[in-house]
């Protein structure tokens, strides 16, 4: 079903050069991960429901969701139709798997909007750097992202949204750079799991820098800095004196 959206979206023009597609994009302080999302001229996210899923967790997601994308989707198997009809609030669209990689709109979404906190949730501490520093903000270098924060919201929400957008972009470019010249070669069902941003043990890189394999650690179970992190444990960040 991820391939059949890309597809839609791919045909229907919606994908040029200045976009990106991303694949399980985590949102919330890592508490939501939107399915497929596409960034052009707004952030555009899709959640998939498939034959296997259910659709108990959705109401949370959509809420989640409709306030960090400007235009939401609901994609979902034939057989919840009539179900998601009256779980997706207004504003949000609806896609239906008729038949095995074939979607039909049932309900098409409307522009919603980023709102200022959705908005820097969206950018790193080096995104809102860059943003301030570009509109003439300065001695910023070494500020905490708390102090970053309450700077930008002085901005019109309108600029962070912009800067979220190409924040976004930016982050994810290179893996769907990846995606879309692996697409050409083998189809889209085929390239899907380009679309990731790293894998765990790689590297990803384009044709020109070849893929590096990183080594194995053991790490003790009692370590001081070990964490669980939602993508697994690792080593949290030792902070600087």
């Amino acid at each position: 079903m991820k391939a059949a959206v890309i597809d839609r979206l791919l045909d229907g023009r919606h994908v040029d050069a200045n976009s990106v597609l991303i694949s399980e994009m985590t949102v919330a302080n890592w508490t939501r991960r939107a399915d497929i999302v596409l960034a052009n001229g707004k952030l555009w996210a899709f959640e998939i429901k498939s034959e296997v899923d259910r659709l108990s967790r959705l109401p949370g997601q959509l809420a989640t969701f409709a306030t960090h994308f400007e235009k939401l989707v609901v994609v979902v198997a034939a057989r919840f139709e009539e179900q998601a009809k009256k779980l997706v609030p207004d504003g949000v669209g609806l896609w239906v798997e008729e038949e095995p990689g074939q979607l039909k709109e049932r309900i098409r979404p409307k522009v919603m909007p980023l709102k200022t906190d959705p908005a820097l949730s969206l950018m790193t501490a080096t995104d809102l750097r860059c943003f301030l520093a570009c509109n003439g903000v300065k001695q910023i270098k070494d500020a905490p992202r708390a102090a970053l924060e309450g700077i930008a919201r002085d901005f019109p929400v309108t600029d962070l949204a912009n800067a979220a957008r190409d924040a976004v972009k930016r982050r994810y470019r290179c893996s769907h750079q990846i995606f879309i010249e692996k697409q050409a070669r083998v189809g889209t069902f085929d390239a899907v799991h380009a679309l990731r941003r790293f894998d765990r043990k790689t590297v990803a890189s384009t044709d020109d820098a070849p893929q590096y394999e990183l080594p194995e650690v053991e790490l003790a179970e009692g370590h001081p800095l070990l964490v669980e992190a939602p993508a697994g444990r690792v080593l949290k960040r030792r902070r600087r004196a």
